[in-house]
């Protein structure tokens, strides 16, 4: 009896000593699993804080890149109003220089006279042009710059949402304290089970050590009575009864400890993966950083050559508007031509009329005098001699009336005078 019970002892001890060499193990690769796992969940949660506030700010540059592209779109598009309201002026006052044409009175007699011209015509196409050239310019200008940088913002999109894109499937990590709370007790399990097999592990050494005792007893207990041993026997019967039991027991709580550390295993294994891909997000958003300042420094010229473009179209728009002034003073200035010449005329036919009054008068007193000298010859003259005075027989003093015309004024149709007329009535000079 004695040797069977040392025989089943010896197995058990031969199986449990493993298993509780395995479970002491499995507690220490459980602790370090869990210390190394906290410590790599907290750094994970650290590097997914900073990617997803990357992620904002990206957003939030992006926003804001957006917003100035689009506010310059609508200064730009309001700056086309002005210049198409300018545009008009100009276009409308060319039209009006055309359709008036020049009066031929004003023609010279080098011109042609079958020729008819316009106040265009004494214009400076060349101007007008260049200057619409310059302005299309300055608008390709801005307009192939609003390309350039919308087509940036494009690309700018794309990556942020390649990298939204990458955060978004990234293993979620949980900073919920009741995670932290299981694993510590899933630990804390795995502990107290190594703990109670050790103490099983004792009983089956101490049962092993019992049976051989007993073995080693069993020839002298057959000379004489030794009540010790009896107790002893008793003891072992009882504890022989359980020994499969305590086996049982520590295999099944040796797998109690395996899912125990399987979820420990599994979460440190979790927070590795998650790690390598937040770190590896987190590298690929520093190396973005490149391509933000790119983008930064896209916005930052498209800025420049924004300011060029209203600071280039604002100098052609006074020049634009100076030249419209120029055209309608123009005109204006045609007009009152027109009347200046009427007025001149007006002054030449009373100059004129002094001049026919003068010449009259003159001619008046030059025959009276005739006559007083021919009187005068008739009574005195034969008793005169000739040598006497030789201007006796000399006519009275003549004068003479020379126009100095350096060129003849024009002769202007009449309904051209009375339109002129009309038209700076409705139309009075513009300010200088």
């Amino acid at each position: 009896m004695e040797a069977d019970w040392f025989v089943n002892a010896k197995r058990a001890l031969a199986i449990a000593e493993p298993v509780c060499s395995s479970a002491s193990s499995l507690v220490i690769s459980a602790r370090d699993s869990l210390e190394s796992a906290f410590a790599i969940h907290s750094k994970t949660l650290f590097l997914s804080k900073e990617a997803h506030d990357q992620i904002a700010l990206l957003y939030r540059v992006n926003d804001a890149l957006h917003a100035a592209a689009s506010a310059f779109a609508d200064e730009f598009q309001s700056s086309l109003v002005e210049l198409d309201r300018s545009g008009a002026r100009l276009d409308d006052v060319l039209e009006k220089l055309e359709a008036t044409v020049v009066d031929a009175g004003f023609k010279s007699t080098s011109e042609d006279g079958q020729t008819t011209r316009s106040l265009k015509y004494h214009t400076d196409d060349a101007v007008v042009e260049e200057l619409k050239a310059q302005l299309r310019q300055a608008i390709d200008y801005f307009q192939d710059s609003h390309g350039t940088m919308m087509n940036d913002l494009s690309q700018f999109d794309t990556e942020i949402s390649e990298l939204s894109s990458e955060v978004s499937i990234l293993p979620p990590v949980s900073s919920d304290l009741s995670v932290y709370k299981t694993l510590v007790n899933s630990l804390q399990s795995i502990e107290e089970q190594a703990h109670a097999m050790g103490a099983l592990l004792e009983s089956l050494a101490h049962h092993y050590d019992q049976c051989s005792q007993a073995l080693m007893t069993s020839s002298m207990s057959n000379l004489q009575q030794d009540p010790e041993r009896d107790d002893l026997i008793n003891v072992l019967r009882e504890d022989a009864a359980q020994v499969d039991d305590v086996v049982d027991e520590l295999r099944q709580r040796f797998s109690d400890m395996k899912t125990h550390a399987d979820s420990v295993f599994d979460f440190a294994l979790s927070s590795a993966e998650q790690y390598s891909a937040t770190a590896e997000l987190c590298i690929q958003l520093s190396h973005n950083q490149t391509s933000l300042e790119k983008h930064l420094l896209a916005a930052k010229q498209f800025a420049e050559c924004v300011a060029e473009y209203f600071s280039r179209r604002n100098s052609l728009l006074d020049e634009l508007d100076s030249l419209v002034d120029y055209f309608e003073r123009f005109m204006h200035s045609y007009d009152a031509l027109v009347l200046e010449v009427v007025r001149r005329k007006n002054t030449q036919n009373r100059m004129e009329k002094v001049v026919r009054d003068a010449l009259e008068k003159l001619k008046f007193i030059y025959d009276e005098e005739m006559a007083c000298r021919k009187s005068f010859h008739v009574k005195n003259g034969d008793y005169l001699p000739s040598d006497l005075w030789p201007g006796l027989s000399d006519p009275p003093i003549g004068y003479e009336i020379i126009a100095h015309e350096i060129s003849p004024l024009p002769e202007l149709n009449a309904s051209l005078i009375e339109q002129v007329k009309k038209r700076l009535i409705s139309a009075p000079a513009p300010p200088k």
